[in-house]
């Protein structure tokens, strides 16, 4: 009896905290991720904070580094207030290669402390893809032809607005961020 009463517990504590996002917030996505520091989480578990997110993969040698670096710059013009709230994430387009291992030694290479890296199962990659509009091909065994996105996403998970990764739009994006 006991059981059955903390698994219906459990349940409606889980249904409550979705039902608090709105029916077009990226949090109510159910994947579980893995960051580069070996922690699972959810989506949800940035809610609250503005978010500022791009699905690349750490072998990419073209547009993948420009858009990381424009993400960057979008970083550095924040303001220390401002940064408090904002949340940088670069979710990778190829899971199968890019371990937590890779992601943290990416992420250290790239200078992106106080990022987070996932890495999920394909089909949560390709939910999450199809959900912010990037549309993604496996090429190749270490290549993705991708769109090339960075998504700004409100606290409460709804994209806000979503700029061409590979063109400075930092005036633009603080628009949404500040």
């Amino acid at each position: 009896m006991i059981r059955l009463l903390a698994s219906v517990l459990l349940i409606i504590l889980t249904q409550t905290s979705y039902a608090d996002y709105p029916g077009d917030s990226v949090y109510l996505l159910q994947a579980q991720w893995h960051t580069q520091d070996s922690q699972k989480l959810s989506l949800g578990d940035f809610a609250g904070k503005k978010l500022v997110i791009s699905m690349t993969y750490t072998s990419c040698q073209h547009t993948c580094p420009v858009i990381v670096s424009n993400m960057q710059t979008i970083e550095k013009t924040l303001s220390a207030s401002d940064r408090d709230n904002v949340r940088f994430v670069l979710v990778s387009l190829l899971p199968r290669s890019d371990t937590p291992e890779r992601l943290k030694a990416y992420a250290t290479k790239r200078g992106l402390n106080g990022w987070t890296l996932l890495s999920g199962h394909e089909e949560d990659v390709r939910q999450l893809a199809m959900v912010l509009n990037v549309r993604y091909k496996v090429v190749g065994e270490n290549e993705v032809a991708h769109s090339n996105l960075i998504t700004i996403l409100d606290e409460q998970g709804r994209v806000k607005k979503q700029l061409t990764g590979t063109e400075s739009r930092t005036e633009l994006a603080m628009q949404y961020l500040r």
